[in-house]
């Protein structure tokens, strides 16, 4: 990587990271920390054949966006990226990354189904999901994760990345066991829960935990 590359890369993380800070300290109990994805964690996110192969991926919880674009640098060039987020602060510096695929919306994810809908979209390839479902109240965690597997398309995948596991007993009966990787370059360390939808509502796939 270039020396001018290096330091775009810092200037783009310290800016999202202004936005994050500023976010936080206006709603904290919205905001899961106070840094940004690191460009290990975005990477162990976007970095994968669904994203590359998907024409619609909707994220849920951007935050500033650092996951959003290097969703977008691996996406198609006609694919769509629905990015939903409830803080406006955090809506608004998403919404500052310039990509026509990139719609970004400042609703909550209890309202996916009808946000997708306002985009011509009734299924999508690949959910992405920051949003911290251990702070949910489980009725509203519930809710959101059966709006996810409603939306996804048989062989789509559901990705969350989390630092507690509380993401895992609400998608269990929904989707089954996950496989899971541990990015420890993120502060703080977080863990990638994966899931793929089938048609069959057996879930044979063993839980697969990768350290890294």
């Amino acid at each position: 990587m270039s020396y001018a590359m290096r330091r775009t890369n810092s200037s783009s993380y310290l800016r999202r990271a202004g936005w994050v800070l500023r976010a936080w300290m206006r709603e904290p109990m919205q905001v899961a920390t106070v840094c940004p994805s690191s460009p290990y964690l975005t990477q162990a996110i976007s970095d994968r054949d669904c994203v590359r192969r998907a024409s619609t991926v909707v994220e849920l919880g951007p935050g500033a966006g650092g996951t959003t674009l290097a969703l977008l640098e691996q996406m198609m060039p006609e694919s769509k990226l629905i990015a939903i987020e409830k803080t406006s602060e955090l809506a608004a510096a998403t919404a500052e990354i310039d990509d026509p695929r990139l719609r970004v919306e400042h609703a909550d994810a209890q309202d996916l189904i009808d946000v997708i809908a306002q985009h011509g979209v009734s299924t999508v390839d690949v959910v992405v999901s920051g949003i911290p479902f251990s702070s949910l109240p489980q009725p509203v965690a519930k809710q959101i994760m059966q709006s996810i597997h409603r939306v996804l398309s048989p062989g789509g995948h559901l990705v969350a990345y989390q630092f507690r596991p509380d993401v895992c007993d609400y998608a269990r009966s929904l989707f089954g066991p996950p496989t899971t990787k541990t990015v420890a370059l993120n502060l703080p360390p977080l863990q990638i829960h994966t899931w793929e939808k089938v048609e069959t509502p057996e879930h044979a796939k063993p839980h697969v935990a990768i350290n890294t």
